[in-house]
Formats: C-alpha cells, structure tokens, sequence
C-alpha cells in the first residue's frame, strides 16, 4: 500500500466515523438531517485509486422536481359494449353453458366518419351500432381528419320482461384494460351473479380474478389463471367461487392482453323475477370518490303509486390491503346541503357494507374521502308495480368538453355535480344543435331531462361529474360518464 493510499483509506475511516457519530440521536431526541448510505461514508474504486465519498446533507442533495405537461399522440379508441345478460342454467342440453337473454340498444355520440364495428363473438348475428346480440367492440381512429383527438362515447342499455329475468340494466362501454375492480353483485338466496371476462384481441389473454367478502380474500385456485382465448368470452359463476355471500369485490387483472368485464347480477323474490344489472368496472383504487344521483330510502306508504325503494339504499366499500382505513362520507342533497355525515374505521382486505337510511326522500350524492385507497358503489331497489335493482358507480370529475350516448331507456336524465364546492356552470348541446345553460350549485347536483336514443355534448366542464341516470316503473339504472378520449388527455412528467 503506498503512502497516498493509506492517506486516503484513514481519510476514509475518519469520516465514516464521523459520519457514525453524526447518525446517533442528538441530546434533544431529534435526528441529524443526514442520509446514510453503507454507514455515511463509501469507498469507490476508480483506475486502481481508492477515494472516499461523504454524504451531503440531504437538504443540500434535494432539488425541485421540474414538472412538463405531455400531450400523447392518441390512439385508435376502442369500446368494447357487454352485450345481453348472461346466465348460466338455462341451456336445457347443457346446464354449465352460458346463455344470453335480451337484444341490447347501443347509442354511439362523437367522431364516427371511420368507425369499425366487430362483433367478440363470431357465432352470433353481427351487430350494428343500435342492437347487439353478443359483446361487440366498436373502434375509431385516434385523431381526426383535422389533426384533433376524436372523441368517443358508447353506452348500452337492456330491458328484461321474462320469466327467468325481469328488470333494466344501463352500461357503459369500456376501453379494454388490464386491470377492473368490479364493486356489486351478490350470491345471496335469491341472487344471482355471473362474471363475464371479454378479450376482443386477436391473441389470446391470461386472467387472474380475485373476489373479497367481508370474511377476506376468497381462496379458489380455479380463478387464479383463466386463460381467455382470442375474440372470445370467459363466464364465471361466482355462485361456485363464493356461494351465499351478498358482499361480493371482483378485482380481474390481465397478466397478458386486455380485456373488458363485467358481472351479470339477476334477483328473484320467491318465483318472481324482481331486478337485473350489469354492474360495469370502475377505475383503480382511490381516496376520494364520488357517487351522484343516489335515491333515497322510502316506503310505498310514502310515495304511493310512485318510484319508490322497498329496501334501504347500501354503500359497498373496500380497502385492498391490509391497513385500517378512515373513512368519511359526506351525504348532500341536490342544493349542496350537507346531511347526517358517516365517519368510521374500515379494516382493509375486507369488504365492508354501510346502510344509508334516515335521509329524506330525494337524491343524494356521496363523497368519500378514505385515508387509504378504496373502491366502492351504492346498491338500491325500486319498485312500484314489478321491481328493479341499481348500482351507482363512482363518477370521475371532467374537465373541457365531453360527448354523452343515450341509448334507450326510461325518463333519461343528465345529473351534474359539482366535485369542489364552488357553483359552476355548462352548456349542453343537442345533435340538432339546441342549447340549453346549466347551473351547479356549489357541492349540489342538477339533473336535465335528455332524449333516449340521442347524442349530445357538454362544453365548459371544470371538474363536474357527469351521470346518465334512469327511472320507470320497476326500472332503475346509472352511467357514470368518463372521459371522451383519455388517451390523449394531458399528463404531468416530473424530470
């Protein structure tokens, strides 16, 4: 060893001692401002020279992160609708074979010049953009002839009047994706829910499925791996994965490809049929979300001869993993006026299911705010002289302008909500070109009567929650309304 090596290896020593030192607690209890790496001090190795590298002070290593905002090239959009209700059981050759009851109304809305449409399922009629008799995948360019992002809207409704099925579902169409969290459905006596995987690909797609209940993660290794040929469907019965539960989280993640899903829930009371959805996917996990448009509670006492709820409306909530969470639900009314708030500890991995009982009739909107990333949903019942489920989703805040698809339905209603507490308005803009000025009270929520079978467009969003709801008699449904091209919405680059 020569004479400058020793030097600096001692130098070396010395300040890793120092550096030691530095790290112990000072008197008072407070810790040096110091990052250590291998015990404050390294020695590195550069063309046979041996040097020492002391840590700086974390507060002189910190930098401001430069934040850009990116437009991405957008690509080709895809929607890929659900089709009919799926059930297993009533194939008479076969019991264990999926059937399809009811013929779908589909409503397209934005940039359709160069629209494609392809039906999943080759063996079943071809669809057309107004009536669907199996998952259909509708496509369109990225951009258009003018050089701007295309936007996009696809929604699908179904209406069920028969012995096996009775009810009204109303669903969005979705952009394939490698992961959904499926928040609804139930296997409880007199229920019954399906889960219906699509892959519109031309290659086949890896699955793994993961169902919660309040008792944790369900535990069956026949939904750890489902392999989803090209083009096709996966149906599976949650009725064989969680028998009798009425607490049912679906996470599907895609280890290979994209896919759609969605769960297929039908409810009988004693013989009679008495609801049905299609409970859509929602986004991944998050701390705050909004649900619009939630009927209230009531009696047929009440309301006689009107929309009412038989039974409570429920608030279906899960924290994934395994921390408690916080959680705070705000309930207010249409003008934005706050009623009796929820607060409580959830325990994470598990699912959790809050009654929403004692408000006034009306609608309400929730917003919940969690200390942990949740996923959630309302479940309520209406009924006057046949009876029909719903599930509301959580509805993203827009921003700009957004299409909206109103497919068939009854009494269709536009329901905007103010997600931060300041009054805001919109336009909404008919396909014959009518206008019509909407105002937003501050944290409330307005409802426009809108025209089934029609396209729209809403311009001057500033962070509103947008929801396409629907009520009859013995028919209740919502479409959360998300963004027209999110692929080419801006994001933020730190570097």
């Amino acid at each position: 060893m020569t004479p400058d090596e020793s030097t600096v290896i001692a130098e070396a020593r010395a300040a890793d001692d120092a550096a030691r030192e530095a790290s112990r607690p000072a008197a008072s209890g407070r810790r040096p401002i110091w990052r250590v790496l291998s015990v404050g001090a390294a020695l590195v190795t550069v063309g046979g020279v041996v040097a020492a590298v002391q840590l700086a002070p974390e507060a002189v290593l910190s930098t401001p992160a430069n934040a850009v905002l990116v437009s991405p090239v957008a690509s080709a959009q895809e929607r890929v609708c659900p089709g009919p209700l799926t059930l297993l059981g009533l194939a008479t050759d076969d019991p264990t074979l999926p059937a399809t009851l009811g013929t779908t109304s589909i409503r397209l809305a934005g940039d359709l010049d160069e629209l494609d449409i392809e039906p999943i399922v080759q063996s079943t009629p071809a669809a057309d953009e107004q009536q669907a008799l199996a998952p259909v995948r509708f496509t369109v360019p990225g951009m258009t002839e003018d050089g701007a992002p295309t936007e996009f809207g696809a929604a699908q409704t179904l209406e069920l009047a028969q012995p096996s099925a009775a009810g009204f579902a109303a669903t969005s169409c979705r952009m394939p994706s490698a992961e959904q969290w499926l928040v609804g459905g139930s296997t409880a006596e007199g229920s019954s829910t399906q889960l219906v995987i699509v892959n519109p690909a031309d290659r086949a797609a890896e699955v793994r499925v993961t169902v919660t209940t309040a008792d944790g993660t369900v535990q069956a290794p026949t939904i750890r791996e489902i392999a989803v040929p090209a083009s096709s469907r996966e149906v599976v019965s949650l009725e064989g994965v969680a028998p009798d539960r009425g607490d049912l989280v679906v996470q599907v993640e895609a280890v290979s490809g994209s896919v759609t899903s969605t769960l297929h829930q039908t409810r009988t009371s004693g013989a009679t049929p008495s609801g049905i959805e299609i409970i859509g996917a929602q986004d991944a996990p998050s701390t705050s979300l909004s649900i619009v448009g939630v009927p209230s509670t009531s009696t047929a006492s009440e309301a006689e001869g009107t929309l009412v709820l038989e039974r409570g409306a429920t608030l279906r909530v899960l924290a994934p993993g395994d921390e408690e969470t916080e959680l705070s639900v705000a309930v207010r009314d249409a003008a934005g006026t706050s009623l009796e708030p929820i607060s409580l500890t959830i325990q994470g991995g598990r699912t959790t299911e809050i009654p929403l009982t004692g408000y006034p009739i009306g609608q309400y909107t929730l917003e919940i705010e969690a200390s942990h990333p949740v996923v959630a949903s309302v479940q309520t019942t209406a009924t006057a002289t046949s009876s029909d489920l719903a599930w509301y989703q959580p509805v993203p805040a827009l921003s700009g302008g957004q299409v909206v698809a109103v497919p068939n339905g009854p009494s269709p209603k536009l329901q905007l909500a103010d997600a931060d507490g300041v009054e805001k308005t919109a336009t909404l803009i008919a396909d014959d070109g009518t206008e019509t000025a909407i105002s937003i009270p501050a944290h409330g929520t307005t409802s426009v009567d809108v025209e089934a079978g029609r396209e729209y467009r809403l311009e001057g969003l500033d962070r509103i929650s947008v929801q396409l709801a629907y009520a009859g008699d013995g028919q209740l449904a919502a479409i959360p309304i998300s963004a027209s091209n999110p692929l080419a919405e801006v994001i933020t680059v730190y570097r």
